[in-house]
C-alpha cells in the first residue's frame, strides 16, 4: 500500500541496490517503524502486515532512491494499489493517483 508524501523528498542514494523504504505505523507517514533497502517494490501484502510492529491495514510505506533504466527510451510505471501513490520523477510530480476508494490500477 502506498500513501502520500506530505512533500517531494531528495532522493538519498541507498547503501546496497533497491530503493530506501521507511515503513511508519500510520497512513501519514508519522510513526515509522522501521528502515531496509527494498530490491524493489513488488509486494503483495494481502491481509497481513509487511513486518512485525506494522498493523495489517492503515500502515504506509515511503521509497526513496533513484530507478536508472538500462537504456534511453519511454518507460512506463505501473501501479495496483489500495489507497494510492505520488510518484516525483526528477523533482517533478508525475503520478498523483490518490484515493480511499479502495483498489486501483494504471500505467
Amino acid at each position: 500500500r502506498l500513501y502520500p508524501l506530505p512533500s517531494p523528498a531528495a532522493p538519498v542514494a541507498p547503501p546496497e541496490a533497491g530503493l530506501r523504504a521507511t515503513y511508519f505505523a500510520t497512513p501519514d507517514l508519522t510513526a515509522p517503524v522501521m528502515v531496509r533497502t527494498d530490491a524493489g517494490v513488488d509486494f503483495d501484502w494481502g491481509s497481513g502486515a509487511p513486518t512485525p510492529g506494522l498493523p495489517a491495514d492503515g500502515f504506509s510505506v515511503r521509497w526513496d532512491g533513484w530507478v536508472q533504466a538500462p537504456e534511453a527510451g519511454l518507460y512506463r510505471f505501473v501501479y495496483t494499489s489500495a489507497g494510492g501513490l505520488r510518484v516525483w520523477v526528477d523533482g517533478v510530480l508525475r503520478f498523483d493517483r490518490w484515493s480511499d476508494d479502495g483498489w486501483q490500477s494504471e500505467d
